[in-house]
């Protein structure tokens, strides 16, 4: 029974390290958040659960925009190819995205935090909401390939 209550109790505190290392610290900024997006994937899913994931390429336009490619299938594929979906932009520590594809536009801010490795937080404002969740890759032509937080 007492080992039964210590791994509760680790794996509780496992989790809760986790959910705090979200949103903290220092987000990403200036040319190292434009770096880290620039000609990148991101293979990402919310935070609030279910089985929603999605794979956007960032292409580059200059250093700090470009467009945004859901990846889908690949460029290569007949039936469900990748399409441009909008545009990125980074502004000191904020990360901005602009769908247009279909009406109304919307437009998404989010501040960047290193997880570990290669997973980030995408949150809303400094140190405060974690909205999702994704790895960022380099971008090999293959799409996420199941890699996702």
């Amino acid at each position: 029974m007492m080992r039964i209550i210590l791994l509760s109790v680790f794996f509780l505190a496992a989790a809760l390290g986790n959910a705090a290392a979200a949103c903290t610290g220092s987000p990403i900024s200036g040319s190292n958040l434009s770096t880290l997006l620039n000609g990148k994937l991101v293979c990402g899913r919310p935070v609030a659960g279910g089985n929603d994931r999605w794979q956007e390429e960032h292409i580059s336009g200059t250093t700090k925009s470009g467009d945004l490619y859901d990846y889908k299938k690949g460029p290569s594929d007949k039936i469900d190819p990748r399409v441009k979906v909008g545009t990125w932009s980074t502004n000191g520590n904020v990360v901005t995205y602009t769908y247009n594809r279909y009406s109304p536009t919307q437009t998404f801010n989010y501040s960047v935090f290193l997880i570990s490795g290669n997973t980030y937080s995408f949150c809303t404002g400094v140190n405060g909401t974690e909205v999702v969740r994704a790895n960022i890759i380099s971008n090999t032509n293959a799409g996420c390939g199941g890699t996702f937080p």
